[in-house]
């Protein structure tokens, strides 16, 4: 069931750019600061929660390590804390400041010229929530919502992982404020975004760098989390049972009538 969506053309307030990025990081705040300043585009940047050494007693106080486990079946790291808690520090200052809605690019966002585009003519307003960038995702078949160039806007028939770059309504920022509070889940994402009739635009119209070209601050901190071995199919119904639960006959028509993509990693062509 969707809970709300449509387009909000009639808003004609432009919504600001945020960008999520650790202080220290200030080469890569120099890299993209540069290419939106390249493109006349304004934007603010949002400090980063920094997990790398632990959390801080302020930041532990909002996070749920157990239920966190119990979602996934282990630990999440404290740099993926961190790094749920930075976006929900988005979602908050979209609610506190009355905005209509963000566009928000982590710090290692590779824009293309669509981007610029995309953010001019107000493609951002089309949906309550659009994803820029994912590395695989299942959408619904059909030919989408034309946007810049190429690029289509498609319903997502389920979570596609990466927050490297989306736009959000207010209304979104609600829905998954909401859901964060505690965090105990990854940053991609707290809530089903299809019942807030998420987006994804295809092409990407931001791209995100290979791990072997720009490790994430996130890779030291997961090492040794999950078990050897770990299963992680486990926690899904198997055999005979899965002809007879709601959730299994959702899955089925769900993957009926929609189709898988996998973008990758992309490499821009400048």
């Amino acid at each position: 069931m969707r809970l709300f969506g449509g387009d909000m053309a009639t808003n004609s307030v432009d919504w600001p750019i945020f960008v999520i990025s650790l202080p220290v990081a200030t080469e890569r705040r120099a890299i993209l600061g540069n290419k939106l300043a390249a493109a006349g585009l304004a934007f603010q940047f949002i400090d980063a929660v920094d997990g790398r050494n632990g959390l801080a007693p302020e930041w532990e106080a909002r996070i749920d390590r157990p239920g966190a486990h119990e979602r996934y079946g282990y630990p999440m790291s404290d740099g993926e804390f961190a790094c749920s808690l930075s976006h929900q520090l988005a979602y908050v200052r979209v609610l506190e400041q009355g905005l209509p809605g963000a566009v928000i690019l982590e710090d290692d966002a590779i824009l293309t010229p669509a981007f610029a585009q995309f953010y001019r003519q107000g493609h951002y307003r089309k949906a309550d929530f659009i994803q820029l960038f994912c590395f695989a995702a299942r959408i619904w078949r059909g030919p989408g919502r034309r946007s810049v160039g190429v690029t289509r806007l498609h319903g997502l028939a389920e979570n596609a992982f990466s927050t490297v770059a989306y736009s959000i309504s207010a209304r979104g920022a609600a829905y998954l404020h909401q859901a964060g509070q505690p965090v105990r889940s990854r940053s991609d994402w707290p809530a089903e975004l299809s019942r807030i009739g998420g987006l994804l635009a295809v092409p990407s119209v931001v791209l995100h760098p290979p791990p072997t070209m720009a490790q994430s601050y996130l890779a030291d901190s997961r090492a040794g989390l999950v078990p050897d071995g770990f299963d992680y199919s486990a926690r899904y119904v198997k055999g005979w049972r899965r002809l007879i639960t709601p959730a299994s006959w959702a899955s089925f028509v769900r993957k009926k009538l929609s189709r898988e993509i996998a973008p990758g990693f992309p490499l821009p062509d400048d």
